[in-house]
C-alpha cells in the first residue's frame, strides 16, 4: 500500500494534482502584484493557505510512506518541500519572504520525465566541461582586452563614462554578449571600429558554447535511442 501511494505521489494522478497546484500558486503569486489585487488580498491569502495545507499533507504523507523518510527530508526535494510551506505555516507574511514561495516551482522537477531530462543536461555538461572551462577562460581574456581597448580609445573623449578599465568592463560585457544596452557607447572613430570588432567576437562567444552543448545533448540522445533499439 505504501509503495502504491509513493508511486502515485511521484508519477501518478496525485503527482498531476500537485503540479497543478504549483501552477495555481505561481499564478496567484504573480497576480498579487497587480494593483486591483489589493482589494482581494483575503482571497489570495486563502488560496495560499489552502495550497500550503495540501503541500503539508503531501510532505507528511511522503515521510510516512517512504522507506527512508529522513533521507528524503534532507534531500533536495525534501528541503524544497519544507521551504515552500514554511513561511505560510509560520505566519510570516513579509513581501521578501513571500518570494520563498517560488521555491514551489522546483517541485515540478520531481516528475520522472523532468528528472531524466535534467540528468541528460547534467551529463551533457560533464561531457564538454573541459571545453567549457577553457572557453570560459578565453571569454574572460576577451572581456579584459575589450575593456582595456575601449578605455584607451574613449577615456579622453568620455572620461566620465570610461573612467577606468573596471568601469569599462560594463560596456565590454554588454557588447560581447551582444546585449548592447546603449547606455554607454563609443563616439571616437577608433572606438567605433574597435567596438565593431568586439561585436563580431561576441557573436562567436554566444554561438560556440551553444553549439558545444547542443552537440553533446544530441550525442546523448542518439546514444539513448540506440540503447532502446
Amino acid at each position: 500500500m505504501r509503495k502504491k501511494i509513493a508511486k502515485a505521489l511521484d508519477e501518478g494522478s496525485l503527482a498531476n494534482v500537485i503540479q497543478g497546484l504549483i501552477l495555481v500558486s505561481v499564478i496567484s503569486f504573480t497576480l498579487e502584484t497587480m494593483e486591483w489585487a489589493n482589494k482581494h488580498a483575503s482571497i489570495f491569502a486563502i488560496i495560499d493557505y489552502v495550497i500550503t495545507v495540501i503541500f503539508f499533507v503531501e510532505l507528511s504523507t511522503r515521510l510516512i510512506v517512504y522507506e527512508k523518510p529522513l533521507r528524503y527530508l534532507f534531500s533536495f526535494h525534501g528541503i524544497v518541500d519544507v521551504i515552500a510551506i514554511l513561511p505560510t505555516l509560520a505566519g510570516l507574511d513579509s513581501k521578501g519572504l513571500r518570494v520563498i514561495r517560488l521555491m514551489r516551482l522546483f517541485k515540478l522537477m520531481r516528475n520522472d520525465r523532468v528528472n531524466r531530462a535534467t540528468n541528460r543536461l547534467y551529463r551533457a555538461f560533464q561531457n564538454v566541461k573541459t571545453e567549457m572551462i577553457i572557453f570560459g577562460a578565453v571569454v574572460f581574456m576577451a572581456l579584459y582586452f575589450a575593456s582595456v581597448g575601449i578605455y584607451l580609445f574613449e577615456h579622453e573623449a568620455q572620461p566620465e563614462k570610461f573612467s577606468s578599465i573596471p568601469a569599462s568592463m560594463w560596456w565590454a560585457l554588454a557588447t560581447l554578449t551582444t546585449v548592447g544596452y546603449g547606455d554607454i557607447y563609443p563616439i571616437t572613430s577608433g572606438g567605433k571600429i574597435f567596438a565593431g570588432m568586439v561585436i563580431l567576437v561576441g557573436v562567436g562567444i554566444v554561438a560556440i558554447p551553444t553549439g558545444l552543448f547542443a552537440s553533446a545533448l544530441s550525442a546523448l540522445k542518439d546514444e539513448e535511442i540506440s540503447k532502446s533499439d
